[in-house]
């Protein structure tokens, strides 16, 4: 469900059409994420890291209204609720893109989440298209487990208004610090829609989720 903007009375009227005018009005802030409570939770209850903390980070972008906003069919849109889309690499080695509905408690996000992702790594033949699926009431999020990264950027598309106006997310590998474990992590948005207002709000949301993660998983 959602509620059009009007955006001839909306505040922000003068900035979104101008940075709507961008031809790539996008832009990210990477942060360093204190994710020691899921890494220590998740290895005490044999759970998938990935699933726990795209819970906790589900929770705290929905948390935020600006990171609910997006331009569809020429029309702003604000949804009440935002779903998880994220990339999985099947048994060929290539990635499948992935997607299932946000819950609200954390038992059945984890259950479908990783029925949906057991799913796609016994996937066995490739589609004959990547990301044909136009769903917009969504979070682009991708994964580098591999590497500890300082800063990263995202491909976009060219003046799809739509696509772009989709927060796109990437965390790393998280490494230990001391008695800490800490995570790279990338929030891009639209400033069409976003300001560094919000979207620092988003990622102080994430921030005190993360540090009191179990309090979500109980």
């Amino acid at each position: 469900m959602y509620k059009i903007i009007d955006t001839k009375a909306w505040n922000r009227s003068t900035q979104y059409h101008w940075f709507n005018s961008f031809s790539n009005p996008c832009y990210g802030i990477d942060i360093k994420l204190d994710v020691t409570e899921i890494v220590l939770y998740s290895k005490h209850t044999q759970t998938s890291f990935f699933i726990n903390f795209l819970f906790i980070l589900m929770k705290s972008l929905n948390q935020v209204e600006e990171l609910r906003l997006r331009i569809v069919e020429d029309e702003v849109r604000l949804y009440d609720t935002i779903h998880p889309t994220y990339t999985v690499m099947t048994e060929l080695g290539v990635f499948e893109n992935c997607k299932n509905q946000m819950h609200s408690e954390y038992k059945p996000f984890y259950e479908e989440c990783h029925s949906v992702i057991e799913a796609a790594k016994k996937q066995t033949s490739i589609k004959e298209t990547y990301n044909e699926a136009k769903h917009y009431d969504v979070y682009y999020i991708t994964c580098l487990p591999w590497l500890s990264y300082e800063a990263m950027t995202h491909p976009v598309p060219n003046d799809d208004r739509e696509s772009l106006s989709v927060p796109r997310i990437c965390f790393g590998k998280f490494e230990r610090v001391g008695d800490r474990f800490m995570m790279p992590f990338n929030l891009t948005v639209s400033h069409a829609l976003v300001d560094g207002y919000p979207c620092s709000k988003a990622l102080n949301a994430l921030k005190e989720n993360c540090s009191k993660a179990k309090v979500y998983f109980a």
